[in-house]
């Protein structure tokens, strides 16, 4: 699947740039913010955005590759992982979690089991990712 989408003159609308096996991150998003969102699809990362979370990108899969892994890393200090709520989705969390947890901070949004972020109200994302932001300000707490 290949998806080009250009950014529009209005500095505040989304930027999309998907890729069969990659993905290209704004360079905007990459100066304005240090942590993204990483997702597994299309769909996910435009109901992400919508909710209000434009540093947001998707894998195109419960994968990730090199190349992305060096984009991340790269260019954000944090990373939370919001895949999908089925098997596939937690498993991958897991592995990739651990793979770019050497490089960066990372942080798991637990989306519902049998759920996608793109069926969930912006409401309920906003809400994943806050009970995820706060989980791991537990954890640095606790390590002082």
């Amino acid at each position: 699947m290949v998806y080009r989408g250009a950014k529009s003159n209005h500095q505040s609308g989304p930027n999309y740039s998907i890729e069969v096996g990659q993905f290209r991150i704004a360079k905007s998003a990459a100066t304005s913010g240090r942590t993204v969102i990483v997702v597994e699809g299309y769909f996910d990362c435009l109901r992400v955005h919508q909710a209000g979370f434009p540093h947001v990108v998707a894998l195109m899969g419960s994968a990730l590759s090199a190349d992305q892994e060096r984009v991340l890393t790269g260019r954000f200090n944090r990373v939370v992982l919001m895949l999908d709520g089925d098997a596939a989705g937690r498993a991958a969390s897991q592995v990739i979690g651990a793979r770019l947890s050497e490089k960066c901070s990372v942080v798991r949004a637990h989306v519902p089991e049998g759920m996608q972020p793109d069926q969930l109200s912006p409401a309920a994302i906003q809400e994943l990712i806050l009970q995820a932001t706060r989980a791991e300000l537990r954890l640095f707490e606790t390590t002082l």
